[in-house]
């Protein structure tokens, strides 16, 4: 799983709201990206005001294979999910089961956590500044992918104490380093004062709410069969499908900071919640808000979203990607404008990313071509 990428692909391009009478078909303007297999498979999707305006789909769901990918397939979403741990844990906040003050001290007295870590918060475990160290260390992954036919919740209490036993990487709260060890720290918190697991706490209060049906954990696909988009890697300059299966996915430990699977219809569903309209909301925005606000000492990484400025957002765009090393996405967001567009694909490579850049430069420069075809006015900035 990558660390994010920051993309200016959109710094001069500004949004304005249209109404749209349906929801158009983009799948056509995503042949050039996919057309020469150098990316199988991809999927777009646009909201604007709480609805579904735009998406489409191009490729194929397995290299070398005729099968087609389609809206309803369900592409690996990787550290996007973090968003959705940040979410969670807002859920659980406004429940009163936890605050986001509470410290891992609070949550695990059965551990042994090293001193640097014992006043931690929820809060900086879900924005990356908890002191959790940017890489697990090798020994430690080594050992997840040993455990990984292990109960889930089992391998993700091994890797938490073994993270929290050892001395943090910089005092909490005195820096801001990505770690995919810090949002695993933060689900275990929610499981344990929820009582649930992480994937049932998804399922019962993000998921189901916001009709995300085809939402899941881990790769999508049926072992022997071409059911859902396999991931890609790239070997020798060939493209390289994965088996379904325990390799073609990060351990089931980190499930929290990036195992999510979803349709780019529910991945547009999903976003529609933080870029607000939507009806289903399990959040009221000023519980959304906060999510979206810068925490200390970064001036750009809030809960699970890189918040930054864009005049296309009118305001600030809410922004991450995410990568298992063999599928990528992108989510961009613009509050203030209540648009939102979401991106997918079955490898992770520099033609993937810019595809998907691409993609969601086109969806919102072509709301804005809309706009300005019946005299908006406003133009480019």
């Amino acid at each position: 799983m990558k660390t994010v990428r920051l993309r200016t692909a959109f710094a001069c391009l500004l949004l304005l709201q249209v109404p749209i009478a349906a929801r158009d078909d983009v799948s056509a303007d995503l042949e050039r990206f996919t057309k020469n297999r150098n990316v199988p498979g991809m999927a777009v999707a646009a909201v604007l005001d709480g609805r579904i305006v735009a998406a489409g789909a191009s490729g194929v769901r397995k290299s070398g294979d005729p099968a087609k990918v389609t809206l309803q397939d369900q592409f690996h979403i990787g550290s996007c999910t973090k968003s959705m741990t940040g979410t969670l844990a807002a859920l659980l906040v406004a429940d009163g089961k936890i605050t986001w003050q509470t410290t891992v001290a609070e949550v695990f007295p059965d551990l042994d956590i090293h001193p640097g870590y014992r006043k931690a918060t929820l809060l900086q475990m879900a924005s990356n500044s908890g002191g959790v160290p940017g890489n697990i260390p090798e020994a430690l992954w080594k050992q997840m992918i040993a455990d990984r036919e292990k109960p889930e919740s089992k391998q993700r209490e091994a890797l938490i104490r073994a993270l929290l036993k050892s001395p943090p990487a910089y005092p909490p709260g005195s820096n801001n380093i990505y770690s995919n060890g810090g949002f695993t720290i933060a689900g275990a918190m929610l499981e344990r004062v929820s009582k649930q697991t992480y994937a049932k706490l998804a399922e019962e209060r993000l998921f189901q709410p916001l009709g995300m049906k085809s939402a899941g954990f881990g790769a999508a696909a049926s072992p022997g069969k071409v059911d859902q988009p396999y991931g890609h890697l790239k070997r020798l300059g060939v493209i390289v499908p994965v088996p379904p299966g325990l390799d073609a996915d990060n351990p089931p430990a980190i499930t929290p900071a990036g195992r999510v699977h979803l349709s780019i219809l529910d991945f547009a569903r999903y976003v529609s919640l933080h870029a607000g309209g939507t009806r289903l909301a399990p959040l009221d925005p000023k519980n959304l808000k906060f999510l979206h606000k810068p925490v200390p000492p970064s001036k750009e990484y809030a809960v699970g979203w890189l918040a930054l400025d864009r005049p296309w957002a009118h305001g600030k765009a809410l922004n991450h990607n995410g990568s298992n090393t063999m599928n990528y996405a992108v989510m961009w967001l613009a509050p203030e404008r209540r648009f939102a567009v979401v991106a997918t694909a079955n490898i992770d490579s520099p033609a993937s990313v810019k595809a998907c850049d691409e993609a969601c430069a086109m969806m919102i420069g072509r709301y804005l071509e809309k706009a300005e075809a019946q005299g908006a006015g406003e133009g480019l900035d």
